[in-house]
């Protein structure tokens, strides 16, 4: 995927986000990838209202997906794909099973 369309990808993200939620004020934790650091994505973020708060490098400990990537990965690991499609799909709804009942969000 091209750089710009990661960034367009994001501020998509970005707007969806504050689309779902009226606060006023919208924190992101976010690792350091470098799309989450472009001008355009930290330009619609500050349009928005949302504030991103980069965790450290190199701390995947403190990054949220980790814990969950470690568990799709064991799931996915021992099966064998009959094409990438097949992989796509099996991935969604592992992803989607394993993640249901993760939240951390502060109602």
């Amino acid at each position: 995927m091209q750089p710009s369309l990661v960034k367009e990808t994001i501020v998509e993200a970005l707007e969806e986000i504050r689309e779902q939620n009226p606060a006023p004020r919208i924190l992101l934790v976010a690792d350091n990838y470098g799309s989450h650091h472009a001008k355009l994505t930290q330009q619609q973020a500050d349009e928005l209202g949302i504030e991103f708060v980069f965790i450290p490098p190199y701390s995947p400990t403190l990054n949220a997906i980790e814990p969950l990537w470690k568990d799709v990965k064991r799931e996915i690991s021992p099966t064998v794909f009959e094409d990438k499609d097949h992989f796509r799909e099996f991935l969604t709804e592992t992803f989607l099973r394993l993640s249901r009942g993760l939240s951390f969000d502060a109602d």
